[in-house]
């Protein structure tokens, strides 16, 4: 995966999740986001300075590096092999193809509320114009 992370996508989808109750994983935006990073590089090393290029845009250091502790290594998503260097493990690969699947749903949603919208727009105007 050599695509860049879109944050504001990626911040989108987070408060989607948020909108249906789930505030953690894929609701959770740091997640998202240093998710994404390690999955990024899957077999490469992933410096925190490079997860840090995305998540300083909303978050502190303070607060990314104990979330690299308390959820990633906790949970076993990623590996510390180095001073500011992690690495993705086959459990952590698991979920980053699950936030994968999790955009993908709300992109499909999102289209779906566009097109009923547009569909109910249609159908208030075509009543509308008859009603004269």
């Amino acid at each position: 995966m050599s695509e860049e992370i879109n944050v504001a996508l990626e911040q989108e989808v987070a408060e989607f999740y948020q909108s249906l109750g789930i505030h953690q994983g894929p609701g959770d935006i740091q997640y998202r986001i240093i998710l994404k990073v390690l999955g990024k590089n899957e077999g490469k090393i992933t410096e925190f300075a490079e997860i840090r290029k995305y998540t300083d845009q909303f978050a502190d250091k303070g607060s990314i590096g104990s979330k690299m502790k308390t959820v990633f290594q906790l949970e076993n998503l990623a590996e510390k092999v180095k001073r500011g260097g992690y690495i993705i493990t086959d459990k952590g690969v698991t979920a980053a193809n699950f936030l994968k699947d999790s955009t993908a749903f709300y992109k499909k949603n999102k289209r779906m509320v566009e097109i009923i919208e547009l569909t109910f727009r249609r159908s208030t105007i075509k009543v509308h114009h008859f009603a004269w």
